[in-house]
């Protein structure tokens, strides 16, 4: 008896960050900075990041990818 081969789906979530420091939500852009240190979003309007958000206009929505 022969048998169809299986394909694994593979559901992916990752998180898109925001910052409103000027009213409407704009997309964090990821930026490397040491070899040693994680990469963070930052907002390349204000410096807010996740680890630093004195103001906390930083915000998050986690997305849901399905690899098929």
């Amino acid at each position: 008896m022969l048998t169809k081969p299986t394909r694994e789906v593979v559901m992916t979530n990752y998180r898109k960050w925001y910052c409103s420091c000027r009213g409407k939500p704009l997309e964090l852009s990821t930026v490397e900075t040491l070899e040693d240190e994680p990469v963070e979003a930052i907002c390349q309007r204000c410096g807010a990041s996740p680890s630093s958000d004195p103001k906390h206009t930083i915000s998050y929505k986690d997305v849901e990818t399905w690899d098929d």
